[in-house]
């Protein structure tokens, strides 16, 4: 029905949650292991401009595989920076 759901679990059953729902008719489209924080930063626009500066930069050194942050960018201020 195009439903798509995102499933978590700590990284000691990643290989059975994954064997799990595969048995279990569900189509695995993505399966990864990623780094998720405790605690987050609210950003305001000032800050996300920069924070997102400094990600991009990061994601076009040839040297960088993947990048990990902490950081929420309210819908409004997503909005003002696609604007700009």
């Amino acid at each position: 029905t195009g439903e798509k759901f995102e499933v978590t679990c700590e990284v000691e059953n990643y290989s059975r949650v994954g064997e799990a729902l595969e048995q279990n008719g569900v189509r695995v489209e993505v399966k990864e292991v990623t780094r998720v924080p405790n605690n987050t930063v609210d950003l305001g626009v000032d800050d996300a401009r920069k924070v997102l500066k400094l990600l991009e930069a990061l994601d076009d050194h040839d040297d960088v595989q993947n990048v990990s942050a902490n950081f929420n960018i309210s819908e409004e201020a997503m909005a003002q920076l696609t604007v700009e």
